[in-house]
């Protein structure tokens, strides 16, 4: 008898969610975290979509707590695990090498980042695995009705991120070259028509508003673009598992090899996403959603299989999924050299300390009657989440979405910030406030943080406020 997915899946699910849990309020909110939590409801923001944002708000209904904010990451990491386990099912593998896909997936480096912390990246990761497992889906079966569900899938997610664009493109692109006839079907006529139905919100907003996202992108472009050039390799190796290098590589590269049709769209995909990737360099980790449905493949690859027994394979996700945990989560003391030598390694952890004592250095600083506007949207969140009510009240920032919620009623204000400070001469007159401490272990924007006390725009809010806007990731 069939042993059922849920069933083979159901283990590693559990222990991811009880990992992730354990660890969700050790530090403390994500750079982003803090900032989604401040964003009203709303159908369309200049930096991104809003479905984030909106689970964000849900959570925050039933409780503040930090591990409850996280629940929709840590849900899906645990389904991460669940699809992870239907790639090799689909190859018609046995249950333990199923179990095996869906242990690795759930303890690898990329998902346990992700799925610490609840940003976009996370329901992009799933959407990513479920619209490649339909396409895989649609060539075993070779017939077109997957598609239809690719494209509705990818239509949701662009709620999310519009990433996936990116992915719809390389898939498209790859099926022309592996399976042309499958774009000929009736689904994929059906998962275009989706996809572009329910995208079309998202997307026209964007062209409508002047493309703000791509202003978004290009600023980090500017911040880190020729790092992200120089580390993606490296950067890809990591996030996917150092010791599980030959187990995605072989799900790559095996369909072409043994002349396996239904898996080769793969490789040219995920090709596609790393050339996407160094042209527009924002983000180190593009391709790691069309490179973990490969390391799902690979356990079952036949160069693999013939190479290594079950046990030895099971060794191998064992010891990953060890120096996974060590590297991604916060199983140790943020303070002391090992703190500052995994914040070097993981970013995330990084922007996830001290923001308690920077809400309180800014908040220590305001003079009565003083509004705070900073440039930066997650110190304007710290203050939100940590400061006292009369300062969460009157908190702005020029950022992104943030922007919008302004300008202050407040004729007196505290500048936080390079960009903020640099606006002073538009002010009746302003002097200087101490500037902020780093924590030991902080990111480069919060760093040499000036901050000024200053009276009156000139000639007002109206005029000063457009000048304190920021699109920057």
């Amino acid at each position: 008898m069939t042993v059922p997915a849920w069933r083979i899946a159901t283990p590693p699910m559990i222990a991811v969610t009880l990992v992730l849990l354990a660890v969700s309020s050790r530090h403390g909110p994500h750079w982003d975290e803090l900032y989604f939590a401040q964003l009203p409801l709303r159908w369309w923001y200049e930096d991104q979509p809003p479905l984030t944002v909106w689970l964000t708000w849900l959570m925050r209904q039933a409780s503040e707590a930090l591990w409850v904010q996280r629940l929709p990451a840590i849900a899906a990491a645990a389904a991460g695990a669940y699809v992870a386990a239907l790639f090799p099912r689909a190859l018609g593998a046995s249950a333990p090498m199923q179990s095996l896909a869906a242990w690795a997936h759930a303890f690898t480096v990329y998902p346990l980042i992700m799925g610490h912390v609840f940003t976009t990246s996370i329901l992009d990761l799933l959407a990513w695995q479920l619209v490649i497992l339909c396409v895989l889906r649609a060539n075993l079966a070779g017939q077109g009705s997957w598609l239809g569900w690719a494209g509705l899938i990818a239509g949701l997610a662009c709620w999310n991120k519009l990433l996936i664009v990116a992915l719809v493109i390389a898939l498209a692109t790859s099926l022309l070259l592996t399976a042309p006839r499958l774009l000929r079907t009736r689904g994929a006529l059906v998962g275009t028509v989706a996809f572009v139905v329910i995208a079309a919100p998202q997307v026209a907003a964007q062209v409508v508003h002047g493309l703000p996202m791509t202003e978004v992108s290009a600023g980090l472009v500017d911040q880190q673009g020729t790092l992200v050039r120089l580390v993606l390799v490296p950067a890809i190796a990591l996030f996917a598992g150092p010791p599980l290098l030959m187990v995605w590589y072989t799900g790559l590269v095996d369909p072409w090899r043994a002349g396996d049709r239904a898996g080769r769209f793969l490789l040219p995909t995920f090709l596609l996403v790393v050339a996407f990737n160094l042209a527009s360099p924002s983000q180190p980790y593009y391709a790691m959603g069309a490179l973990l449905p490969a390391l799902a493949l690979g356990w079952v690859s036949p160069t693999l299989t013939a190479r290594w027994s079950l046990a030895t394979l099971r060794r191998l996700a064992l010891a990953n999924g060890v120096v996974s945990l060590m590297v991604c989560l916060p199983v140790l003391p943020a303070d002391g050299p090992w703190g500052w030598a995994q914040a070097q390694l993981n970013p995330t952890i990084r922007d996830q300390i001290g923001w308690p004592g920077y809400a309180r250095q800014v908040t220590d600083q305001v003079r009565p009657g003083e509004a705070i506007v900073t440039d930066l949207y997650a110190l304007a969140g710290a203050i939100h989440r940590y400061g006292p009510p009369e300062a969460r009240d009157a908190v702005f920032s020029g950022q992104n979405a943030l922007w919008a919620e302004g300008p202050p009623s407040q004729e007196k204000v505290l500048l936080v910030g390079r960009e903020a400070v640099g606006q002073a001469g538009s002010f009746e007159r302003c002097e200087p406030a101490r500037a902020l401490q780093p924590a030991a272990v902080a990111h480069a924007q919060l760093k040499d943080v000036p901050m000024v006390h200053c009276v009156g725009p000139t000639p007002d809010w109206a005029t000063v406020w457009p000048s304190l806007r920021r699109l920057s990731g």
